[in-house]
């Protein structure tokens, strides 16, 4: 994620596609896998590949946005998304986001003195 001034609510730090996906997978009742997310946006003004949805799932997760569990399948693996508990929506999303935001800039600001 990428802090851009110029831009507004989740696309300050979401590409338009990110956001869009992100909100519909708040909406749903259920785990989500990379194939499903990338026929969503098929579906949309922005469709991407389903490496880039794969990259982006596993981001999300990375940073704690998205939690998930691993599954056998035939072909191997794959994994099933669903919302975390420290962002189950968005407007918990927008309040972890922001913290970390405040806490990295007080960090610069102040050296790496722990907050």
């Amino acid at each position: 994620m990428k802090f851009d001034l110029n831009k507004e609510g989740l696309e300050t730090v979401l590409l338009p596609w990110q956001v869009n996906l992100m909100k519909w997978i708040w909406s749903l009742d259920r785990e989500v896998d990379s194939r499903m997310a990338h026929i969503y946006l098929q579906g949309t003004e922005t469709p991407m590949s389903r490496a880039t949805a794969i990259n982006f799932l596993y981001k999300m997760a990375e940073e704690g946005f998205l939690d998930y569990r691993e599954v056998t399948t035939k072909g191997g693996y794959k994994r099933l998304y669903l919302p975390s508990e420290i962002a189950p929506d968005e407007e918990s999303f927008r309040m972890v986001l922001a913290e970390r935001i405040v806490n990295k800039a007080r960090r610069e600001l102040l050296g790496d003195e722990k907050q």
